[in-house]
Formats: C-alpha cells, structure tokens, sequence
C-alpha cells in the first residue's frame, strides 16, 4: 500500500527526531544524575589485576611489565614468570604490603631467578624500627647484565633470558592470606651501557667518605599551605619541590606524596611538626612515634641506613610532646651505575636507578589494642626538594621504558633521539598531547552521527516538498 504524504511526513519527522535524541547527552534525573557523576577515588591501598601464584615453576601465571598485580601469600611458596619484551633489559619486580597494626615479626622474601636456579637478585621486606615504619613496607628486586660477566658470581642469563622466575613468600608464616601488590617493569639497556658499567666502582668512596650531603631546606613559614594526602601509592598527589605543605596526621595513619626527580639528583624530605597544643601534649605523652621515609617508583626504600651520618637523616622517631620535632630523610642520587652497589655503604643505592615519580610517606604508629582513647591530630609541616648531588654519565636509550599506567614515572622518562634516527622523541608512554583511544571513538561516533542527522534532514525537506 502507498503512504500518503501526511505519514511521509511524520516518518521524516519521527527518524530526524530519533537520531537527534541519540546524539544529545541523555536529560539524567536527579538519581541518575548522581549515578553517573565520575566514581570517586579508589581508596585501596593494594590494587592490581588478582593472580594466584603457581605451586611450581611449571604452572606459575605469566606477569607482564607494565602491570600492577594483586595476590595472596600462601603457606608455601608461590611461584610467576616474569616475561622480558626488550632485549638485554633491565626487569623490575616491586612488591607491597599493608598492615593496620605495623607488626614487627611480619616478613616476606621475593626473588628473581633463571628457571636453572641461579639467583639474580632477592630481598626481604626491611623490619623497620617503628610501629609506623611497618604499616606500609615495599621490596624491589631487578635482573639485569651483570657488569662483569668474568665475576665467578655473574649470572648473563639474568639480563638475557626471555622469561624469568619470581619466587614470593612468608618464610615464617606471619603473612599468609594478607595480600601484597607486585608492580613490573622493564628499562631498555642504554646505548652505552658498556661504559656505564665498566665506569663503576662500588666502594664507600663512591658516595662520599663523608656520607651523602644534606642540603638545608628552606621551610615556608607564613601561610599555611593545605594538601590532602594520598592514603596509598596510588592516590599520593604530586609534590612542587621547595614548596611547604600543611596536612594532620592521625595514629595508624599513612600519608603518601609524589616527588619528581631526574638523573644525579636526591631527594629530601622535611617533616617538622610544631609545638604541640597543651591538649596534644597529653596525647603525644604517651610515646608516639612518626615514620618519614622515600620509596623508588618500584618499591625500593632509597635512603641510606641507620649507620649512616646523624645529620643525613634522623635515628629517632619521636614526636617530642612539648617541643617542635624535625624528621628528614635523603634518598641515594639516581644514578645508572647504582644498580650494582652491594651490600654494603650505598646498599639502597641500587634502588635509585632511574628517574621518574619517587614517594614521600609520613606515617604514625598505631595506638595499641588495649588503648581505647580517642582519636587525635597531630599538625605537620612537609617540604621536600630535589638538588643536583651527582654528576655521573646520563644512559642514552633508544627505547622508552615499560612501566604501569598511571604511575607517573612517565614524567622521568629519558628523552630519546629525535629525527636522526627517524622517530619523533616522544614515544608511546607519552599520552600528554593528542588524542586517546575513547576519544578518537567518541569523535568517530560523533561524526558518524551528524552524517545520519543530515540525511535525515534531507529526508524530510524532500518529503515536505513533495507535500507541497
């Protein structure tokens, strides 16, 4: 049957309608309008994909750089392999652990290793000294071409192999069914990285005789300068160096910042906190500790140990309850060759090996199970800054390293050649400037849309003619 122009019409009208009404943004009512406001913050402090880790070698879930992963310690030992995409890189496995009360016996061991057994590196998780040291603790390993391959310890495999071991436990049983977070990386070997390693010597003469220099820091006094902390690796916001912030920290509490920093410089951190109230005196009488201390992007603690100089970094922890009260901590420079510093001056050296986003964590001790008294604040004052300390020959890279999104070690990413090796310098982690992947969809989308509207215009005008 033939349509009359009256119904040509209203179809012209219905179809233009109908794709106007799918290109606007949806008129949400009040319920939906919240529903679809962005999801806050997630506030867990370990985050990651969920793995099981294997029960042997053989059966162990492949982990791959760029990822954070969220598993379980077992009562055995839990077994993944680490794959490598770049040839002779670097791998890095950093892993995490959160624990409400700062217990002192909980302990954990990772370790890197060829499927042969040989051992590229391993750590346990450090027992810190306070309560507040051990509410948020991390380890950092890496497998890399050892700097003489001659050394009858030298394991070439490591810095070779395309898959590698990762060995995760709780040797005394403390942490099983806790959960920890890895994060896994990878950094192309540099273009000279023969000169970096043979140019290294790993004495105490290296860092200093002396030990690492503490530069003063300025402290802003005036203003007060206000910033929420981050509560998790995850949620630390960026720091402007040199510039005093102002935040209160509560028993139990972790606080955590972002420091940008680039080769041949150390960080140093700054926790002063001011003469307390009469009121806080009380509180403070009863022996509260605070923990101020810098973590690598990979989870390596980057300052020097306690045998270092007094004036590097504190030695004791407590806030004093009628006087002001300075903690600080320094981390090592970050310098290629630290990598291979050993066990001993300069050990958390090899911790500070490429540049990027590094953390500042400022955590007080929990108060104690029988302690049923409220809550308090204790005000504090945060500076910490960056300063040229090295001055060590710069990597030279041809590749961008592999790191997980989001952790903002992108910003200490190397500049690599421009037009001379026929590449742009900027690379795929640079996702700053141009265009996201949903974005170029929703654009597709949208121009894809305006095409439908204007035929379906053109499909009206000529019915409306023909009505005429």
């Amino acid at each position: 049957m033939t349509q009359s122009r009256a119904r040509r019409v209203l179809t012209g009208l219905g179809l233009t309608g109908a794709l106007t009404a799918m290109l606007a943004p949806p008129a949400a009512t009040a319920e939906e309008g919240e529903a679809s406001e962005a999801p806050p913050p997630d506030t867990e402090v370990l985050q990651g994909e969920r793995v099981e880790g294997g029960t042997h070698q053989d059966n162990g879930p492949e982990l791959h750089p760029g990822n954070y992963y969220l598993s379980t310690f077992e009562p055995e030992t839990q077994y993944f392999r680490v794959q490598r995409t770049m040839a002779d890189s670097t791998l890095y496995v950093g892993l995490t652990t959160y624990d409400e009360q700062g217990e002192f016996t909980d302990d954990a061991e990772i370790e890197l290793s060829t499927f042969d057994g040989d051992t590229c590196e391993s750590e346990r998780l450090d027992w810190e000294t306070t309560s507040a040291g051990n509410l948020l603790r991390g380890a950092q390993i890496r497998a890399t071409a050892p700097q003489d391959e001659e050394d009858f310890r030298a394991v070439p495999a490591c810095g070779s192999a395309e898959e590698l071991l990762l060995l995760v436990s709780s040797p005394n049983g403390e942490l099983v069914g806790e959960n920890y977070e890895l994060v896994v990386a990878e950094e192309p070997d540099p273009l000279n990285g023969d000169e970096l390693r043979a140019g290294f010597e790993d004495d105490s003469d290296h860092w200093g005789a002396e030990g690492l220099v503490w530069h003063e820091l300025q402290r802003q006094r005036g203003e007060e300068n206000p910033i929420e902390p981050g509560t998790s690796l995850h949620s630390a916001p960026m720091l402007d160096p040199g510039t005093t912030y102002d935040a209160a920290l509560e028993p139990g509490q972790v606080h955590v910042y972002r420091v940008s920093a680039d080769w041949n410089q150390q960080i140093q951190a700054e926790v002063f906190f001011p003469e307390p109230s009469s009121a806080l005196s009380e509180e403070l009488g009863r022996w509260a500790e605070a923990e101020v201390s810098i973590i690598s992007p990979f989870r390596g603690a980057t300052t020097p140990g306690g045998t270092r100089a007094p004036s590097e970094q504190n030695l004791s922890n407590w806030i004093h309850h009628t006087e002001a009260t300075t903690l600080r901590a320094l981390s090592y420079p970050i310098t290629w060759p630290g990598r291979f510093a050993g066990t001993q001056a300069g050990s958390n050296a090899r911790h500070t090996t490429m540049p990027g986003e590094y953390f500042v964590v400022v955590a007080m001790d929990p108060p104690s199970e029988d302690d049923d008294t409220e809550s308090f604040e204790v005000p504090y004052r945060l500076t910490a800054d960056v300063f040229d300390a090295f001055d060590e020959t710069v990597p030279e890279y041809d590749e961008l390293p592999v790191t997980p999104a989001g952790d903002g070690s992108g910003n200490g990413d190397p500049e690599l050649p421009g037009d001379e090796n026929g590449q742009d310098g900027t690379g795929a982690a640079d996702q700053t400037g141009g265009i996201s992947t949903g974005q170029g969809v929703a654009l597709s989308l949208g121009a894809f849309g305006l095409l439908l509207v204007g035929a379906g215009g053109l499909f009206l005008a000529r019915v409306m003619r023909q009505s005429a």
